[in-house]
């Protein structure tokens, strides 16, 4: 299971790419379509007219990011955790990939389908004749999933044994 505080960096690193406005609105609704939603000052930011509420985007995105994801008190920490349902749906929603990661963690499963993903893509370019620009980088991450998966299988058979 993710601890908070990975789920943390991992709300942090998604919102960089995507950036903090466009995270809060989908962890909004993710949370407002949850069956059970737990007392948080979460406010509807879209309604079915079309008008947006920014006050209600800017405290969501305050709570959100600048109060709970610090998560520096108890109650930061009860509030960030009540919201985690919310905030894996959001980011599964938006990026498949980075959900996997966080899901299935260093598993030796995900390692090897990463991997694989990896080295066809770098294969797949150098047989499309793509630029050496991009078989390098696309060897590179085939490296990294190497790298990955080597360092996570001597870790589990340190740990197995």
């Amino acid at each position: 299971m993710i601890t908070s505080s990975e789920l943390s960096v991992a709300l942090d690193s998604w919102s960089n790419v995507v950036t903090q406005e466009k995270a809060t609105l989908l962890v909004t609704e993710a949370f407002l379509s949850l069956p059970e939603r737990p007392n948080l000052a979460i406010y509807r930011i879209e309604y079915i007219d079309g008008t947006v509420d920014y006050g209600a985007w800017r405290r969501n995105r305050i709570n959100i990011f600048q109060r709970w994801r610090k998560r520096r008190t108890n109650e930061q920490r009860e509030k960030f955790d009540a919201l985690r349902p919310a905030i894996l749906a959001a980011i599964e929603k938006d990026n498949a990939g980075l959900f996997k990661q966080l899901t299935a963690g260093n598993s030796i499963e995900f390692l090897v389908s990463r991997l694989l993903k990896e080295s066809t893509e770098a294969i797949n370019a150098s047989l499309l004749g793509a630029s050496v620009t991009d078989v390098d980088r696309e060897c590179e991450e085939a490296a990294r999933a190497i790298s990955a998966l080597q360092q996570a299988y001597r870790h589990q058979q340190r740990h197995d044994h």
